[in-house]
């Protein structure tokens, strides 16, 4: 076992950071000039009643996967991120479980009918081929539809944007034989834009499963994934615009029995998904269709086999157009389509809703943005879902300002394929979960050096549907199924951050989130409190060196034997990466060393964290 960090100095460090209201980090940044997650509108920041965080490529450290790079936000966390890069992921947003979180893939919701909570599996992506990715916390089902419950994030992928053709070459190596090759081209050839990537990743040197016997050695698990994706966009006129895009993923990874119990069994996920996206300029408005089409399969190979395949067809038809000076609308409507294939059976669900959504500037100073969606589901009927969200902002003068705003919205949850029909545990009949939330909170720009963001929370989850299991008179679980549960589920909670520029090349940022679960026992392995510091420091050579640090606080978890509640102790790590310009940006060295102190820890009950580990990367453009 290693030895537990000693933090004493790392504590005083960030108290005294504290002191001076220095609450962000490293990784967390306001868009900046413009948001669109907040309300599909283009909307300056100072003008977006939401606070939304953003992280770009060129913020992205060496061998950072998605899930790491969600990690570093403010009271985002994502569990197995920390384990073998095959370990299941479950995140939360403000105390949501995956299917409260909506994944977004350039804006269109993206996911996997094949599984119990129909998300998508960002396993699946390689954070080489993102361009960026948005974080909008609270609900917005108004916007989004079903499973914007607790926030929505938007994964950007990189588009085609150069004029002249351009490649780029990006090499990762790092511990446990842990590599990530990817390739792409992008350029324009007259109205025709064009982007084709590539991606390999591998890893063979850790055990998914925690081994505490010294007189044993588990087998080490791997993790293998393909990607490859091409992305078009041809300007038939300056009104007229179709793009299309396909893209493949292919992930195969070894994995254990449970929890400290070695086993030789593997998973093989395989997705395909396809679209395109035509968009219609007109006087004062546009017209755009998003149109996806997915398809995916899962297979396990262990003592209980089993194949799963599912299909989605995602459609967002918008008509955006703007009222007078001050009013910018929006109206759609949104189809989704989905198959679960599992045996003989092949059940399917569907959602048309359409959606209206305004953003007025009553005056210079107030704002209000506001919507309405009508769900409409073929299995159980409909509701009608609203999101009003006013902000007003004071001009402190010299360039300083405060922006004060609030929001009040509900959300559904739209009950899984497998929930509904699964053999032997679905249940037709289940109704959706619903939501409501409330939040209000500021934000303060003083000039170009700070941005602090407070804001207070309050959500509450009605109708939720869980497997209620069933006993006998022993006690003895004799089986169960899906049912929508009485009762609420409340949390409420504060998360501030704040980027200080107290020097040009020197940036200051961290974050706290603190929640208060009404029943902890509905919200296990979430840690209530979450906080952390960093620093980046950018030389004029072309040199940036970054330290952080984050608080991940205590944790129970459920698990299947006596003591049947775990306690999980907090913990803390610190990273610290590197990178070195070359050649005005066209040669990029990078790296990083991932929890610095060794710090021994549990993620996951019963499975690895990884020890200190590092990562080497190279990218080329030419």
């Amino acid at each position: 076992m290693r030895k537990k960090t000693n933090y004493k100095l790392w504590a005083a460090l960030f108290l005294g950071a504290m002191a001076m209201n220095v609450q962000a980090q490293e990784e967390v940044r306001d868009l900046g000039k413009v948001v669109v997650t907040g309300n599909k509108f283009e909307t300056p920041i100072e003008k977006s009643g939401k606070v939304i965080y953003k992280i770009t490529s060129d913020q992205f450290k060496a061998g950072q996967t998605v899930a790491d790079i969600l990690n570093t936000l403010p009271g985002i966390n994502v569990d197995g991120a920390f384990g073998t890069p095959g370990t299941n992921l479950d995140y939360s947003l403000r105390g949501g479980r995956n299917r409260h979180t909506l994944i977004l893939v350039d804006g269109l919701p993206i996911s996997d009918p094949s599984s119990i909570s129909n998300d998508y599996d960002l396993r699946l992506l390689n954070a080489s081929n993102v361009a960026s990715i948005e974080v909008l916390k609270g609900g917005a089902s108004a916007l989004y539809g079903t499973g914007a419950a607790a926030g929505v994030i938007n994964i950007i992928l990189k588009q085609p944007k150069n004029e002249t053709p351009q490649i780029t070459l990006s090499q990762m190596v790092g511990s446990f034989q842990t590599s990530n090759t990817s390739a792409d081209l992008q350029g324009r050839s007259g109205k025709l834009g064009y982007a084709v990537s590539g991606s390999l990743g591998l890893s063979e040197g850790l055990s998914a499963a925690q081994d505490t016997d010294p007189n044993s050695v588990f087998g080490l698990d791997g993790f293998r994934r393909y990607t490859g994706g091409t992305r078009l966009n041809y300007e038939f006129s300056d009104d007229f615009t179709m793009g299309a895009n396909v893209a493949y993923e292919n992930v195969k990874s070894d994995y254990d029995g449970g929890a400290f119990f070695d086993q030789d069994n593997q998973f093989s996920i395989r997705q395909i998904r396809y679209g395109i996206n035509p968009r219609l300029k007109y006087q004062g408005g546009e017209l755009q269709l998003k149109l996806n089409y997915n398809r995916i399969r899962r297979e396990f190979f262990s003592a209980f086999p089993s194949t799963a395949k599912g299909k989605s067809v995602q459609a967002d038809l918008t008509n955006q157009f703007v009222i007078g000076d001050r009013i910018k609308a929006i109206g759609g409507v949104q189809i989704q389509s989905f198959k679960f294939e599992s045996g003989g059976e092949e059940p399917n669900a569907s959602n048309v809703d359409p959606y209206f959504n305004l953003a007025a500037d009553v005056t210079v100073a107030f704002t209000v943005s506001a919507g309405l969606r009508l769900n409409n589901n073929s299995e159980y009927g409909s509701n009608l879902v609203y999101n009003l969200n006013p902000s007003y902002l004071f001009d402190l003068g010299n360039e300083n300002k405060l922006k004060l705003f609030g929001s009040f919205s509900s959300a559904f949850v739209a009950p899984s394929l497998f929930q509904l029909f699964a053999a032997g545990f679905g249940n037709a009949d289940l109704e959706a979960e619903e939501t409501e939330s409330m939040e209000f909170g500021l934000s303060l720009y003083l000039s170009d050096k700070l941005t602090l963001n407070a804001q207070y929370f309050d959500r509450t989850e009605t109708n939720a549907i869980d497997f209620v299991s069933q006993f006998d008179n022993m006690g003895n679980f004799i089986g169960g199924g899906y049912d929508n549960v009485d009762g609420d589920r409340k949390i409420d909670g504060i998360e501030i951050d704040l980027t200080w520029q107290p020097a040009e090349a020197l940036t200051i940022t961290g974050h706290l989130a603190n929640y208060n679960f009404g029943d902890p026992t509905q919200f296990y392995r979430i840690p209530d409190t979450k906080f952390g510091l960093g620093a980046q420091y950018s030389f004029k050579q072309g040199t940036t060196l970054g330290l952080t640090h984050n608080h991940f606080g205590d944790r129970v978890a459920a698990i299947f034997s006596d003591p049947f509640l775990v306690n999980l102790e907090s913990y803390d790590l610190v990273n610290f990466n590197f990178s070195h310009e070359i050649f005005d940006g066209d040669l990029v060295l990078s790296g990083a060393i991932n929890n610095l102190f060794d710090e021994d820890f549990v993620g996951v009950y019963g499975f690895t964290s990884r020890p200190v580990n590092f990562n080497l990367g190279i990218t080329v453009k030419f």
